[in-house]
């Protein structure tokens, strides 16, 4: 149900509670339109950066035409993340980064493939949904 898919934002605030949690301390984190890693997180000598994507636009985006992300735009944004993630390694190399994207069927038929070969390279993913998370990241 399209109603049911998460946002950005959304994804973020869950994963953060989430995070908590488990006791990582949020040091930073983006929400919106804002520039940045979209959480930074510690626990102990461990420091965690997550790049988030939702499932459609945020309720406030300017540009929110459509119900939910096409398959194109699924596309753009993983790979969008990709990118930014690797660029998160270089600049931070002995870090833990990860993507994460709404527990969803369409993004997961997409997303799921490519995230099983960036474990290869050390990029972990994050399932979030309201009920659970998943993660292939041994938190």
């Amino acid at each position: 149900m399209e109603n049911d898919k998460l946002t950005e934002d959304e994804v973020i605030l869950l994963l953060i509670d989430w995070l908590k949690s488990k006791d990582w301390v949020i040091t930073d984190y983006c929400l919106g339109h804002t520039r940045g890693i979209d959480i930074t997180a510690k626990k102990t000598s461990n420091v965690l950066y997550i790049e988030a994507k939702g499932a459609k636009a945020s309720y406030s985006s300017p540009i929110r035409k459509r119900t939910k992300f096409d398959s194109g735009q699924i596309k753009d944004h993983l790979g969008k993340a990709i990118v930014k993630s690797i660029e998160t390694q270089i600049k931070h190399p002995n870090s833990v980064v990860a993507i994460a994207h709404p527990m969803d069927m369409e993004l997961f038929k997409i997303c799921d493939p490519v995230f099983n070969e960036l474990e290869k390279l050390k990029i972990y993913k994050f399932w979030v949904s309201k009920e659970k998370i998943l993660t292939n990241l041994n938190i």
